[in-house]
């Protein structure tokens, strides 16, 4: 079961690295930092600052014992990705799991097809994961991944990596601006 339960608990922010011009990835130690967050594959959590309340779908793995990682884009007027970019290290951000945001989960059809957006990547690189670090899975996935531009592409390297290594996968960028 998840570390995070339906009440809200507060996770220390560990560390900030940022990816890009207006996006970074945070890392939270988990409740328990002797176990992993055991969030289910393509599930996300929800963040809660004042009145601010978003979902974050975590792109670590439950390989990572006692923190998990979320990518942040952020948005002008945005409460809680300004609060996030901002909020010093070792101060804590209540979170939750609710059982209503587990969606389809894995193992995937033998084909599988996402599209996706933006920060949207984060579910697909959570369902990515689970299908091409599986020994023997076979299931073969194209992705359509939509940004601005090539240097808003989020998660560019990995998925790289990934098309590189696993034949199976197939990714195809979408520019909106260029």
């Amino acid at each position: 079961a998840c570390q995070l339960g339906e009440a809200f608990a507060d996770c220390e922010l560990l560390s900030r690295a940022w990816v890009g011009a207006d996006t970074f990835v945070v890392r939270f130690a988990t409740p328990d930092a002797s176990k992993p967050l055991n969030l289910s594959t393509c599930a996300c959590i929800l963040a809660g600052h004042g009145d601010h309340v978003r979902p974050y779908t975590p792109v670590s793995t439950n390989a990572l014992v006692g923190a998990f990682d979320l990518l942040v884009r952020v948005y002008e007027g945005g409460a809680l990705s300004e609060h996030l970019a901002t909020m010093p290290l070792g101060d804590g951000l209540a979170f939750k799991h609710i059982p209503f945001n587990v969606k389809t989960q894995y193992p995937f059809e033998k084909k599988l097809g996402m599209i996706a957006g933006g920060t949207g990547i984060t579910p697909a690189l959570q369902a990515l994961h689970a299908v091409l670090g599986a020994p023997g899975d076979s299931t073969e996935v194209s992705l359509v991944y939509g940004s601005k531009t090539a240097d808003d592409i989020l998660a560019a390297d990995v998925l790289d990596a990934w098309a590189a290594a696993h034949p199976r996968l197939s990714v195809t960028h979408v520019l909106s601006a260029e």
